[in-house]
């Protein structure tokens, strides 16, 4: 985060604050992917040691997180502490920003995770706080409160989305076997645990041929959380895509597409509700990638999930657009005639090989859920 001439003005923070902050995470973790173009936020008040309010960034993105805290917490937030992952915004649109809201509740110091990236707001309302006489920590358990805006971050500072991608694999790192089948290759938990991901996603990012071959529907199927189901963008350079696949059956779906298209079909798609994209292609006369990219940023995308073969597999690693890749592996072996993870890249040396540091994993049932974080 950027610094500024006051963080020398600003108090250290206790252990007793790295608590409640870890609070104040836990409690943002629940609306990630939730939120639309604004952040998740996560924020406690609290007041001789007991938790008097809490709140987290609303779905859609307001009210934010310390507007919900305080109205949970009411007259008890005078004289109390609030702990927030993220700085209060400062900005004025048709909202009173939250620095003010603070102040105005006579909250009497306030501990802050990390700054806001926002030009907006960044550093603004730490300096408007200390102002107004209100003890400031800054830094407090920062690192895992970035975790809960590292979309916002990439979208901010790379206008592009965190792409993450789901990667389902044999122990031999294969995705199906020679003729192309692949159900399935993980237990049916590690399936359901992908829902999760999509659950956190503001879009997920497949192509025709996976929905050709696979008549995926990409949907949260958590029990009450279906509605919560993201965007889904396919890539259809020639619109390939089968009419009759259950994907076309859901609401928030696009496909981007080239001047190659199969006009009839773009026809029969518009009429279905299904918004149809076009946009630059390649020399191999397909969708470019870095021009969706681009229009998923112009659509504030945040957090992007991608459950596609190896070739865009292959052509997002080859751009470095991947961040993070969670593999599922499972102990099936499937051949050297299988289909593997990604295809050629072609890497001549091993210095300019594509390199992934190992993030966590664990076992769930017979499979393993590795997280692989990408490092230039």
């Amino acid at each position: 985060m950027n610094n500024h001439n006051f963080v020398h003005l600003i108090s250290s923070y206790t252990d007793e604050d790295s608590r409640w902050m870890k609070v104040a995470i836990n409690y943002g973790l629940r609306n990630v992917g939730f939120t639309g173009k604004n952040p998740c936020v996560g924020c406690v008040i609290v007041k001789n040691n007991e938790l008097c309010g809490f709140g987290t960034t609303s779905p859609g993105g307001r009210p934010h997180a310390e507007e919900n805290a305080l109205k949970f917490a009411g007259e008890k937030s005078k004289g109390a502490v609030l702990y927030v992952t993220l700085e209060p915004c400062a900005h004025y649109e048709r909202f009173i920003p939250c620095m003010e809201k603070i102040v105005q509740a006579s909250i009497k110091r306030v501990v802050i995770a990390c700054l806001d990236p926002d030009k907006r707001t960044n550093g603004k309302a730490v300096k408007y706080l200390l102002e107004k006489n209100i003890s400031v920590s800054l830094g407090c358990e920062e690192f895992k409160a970035l975790e809960l805006i590292q979309g916002f971050i990439k979208r901010l500072n790379f206008k592009r989305p965190y792409i993450k991608s789901k990667i389902a694999s044999s122990l031999d790192s294969k995705i199906s076997l020679s003729n192309g089948i692949s159900k399935w290759i993980t237990g049916t938990n590690a399936r359901k645990f992908i829902h999760l991901y999509r659950l956190r996603s503001d879009g997920i990012l497949t192509g025709v041929n996976t929905v050709n071959d696979d008549n995926p529907t990409l949907n949260c199927r958590i029990k009450g959380l279906k509605k919560y189901s993201p965007h889904v963008f396919i890539l259809d350079s020639k619109l390939k895509i089968n009419i009759k696949s259950k994907i076309l059956n859901r609401k928030n779906i696009s496909i981007f597409t080239t001047v190659f298209f199969n006009k009839k079909k773009e026809k029969i798609l518009r009429n279905k509700g299904i918004n149809v994209i076009l946009v630059k292609h390649n020399k191999n006369n397909q969708v470019l990638l870095k021009e969706v990219i681009k229009k998923l940023y112009e659509e504030k995308i945040n957090n992007l999930f991608i459950e596609a073969g190896s070739d865009i597999n292959s052509s997002l690693i080859k751009e470095n657009l991947i961040d993070e890749i969670i593999l599922c592996r499972s102990g099936r072996i499937f051949g050297n005639d299988g289909r593997s993870i990604v295809n050629n890249l072609n890497i001549k040396e091993i210095k300019h090989s594509k390199k992934f540091f190992f993030k966590d994993s664990f076992t769930l049932d017979e499979d393993i859920i590795e997280n692989w974080v990408f490092k230039e």
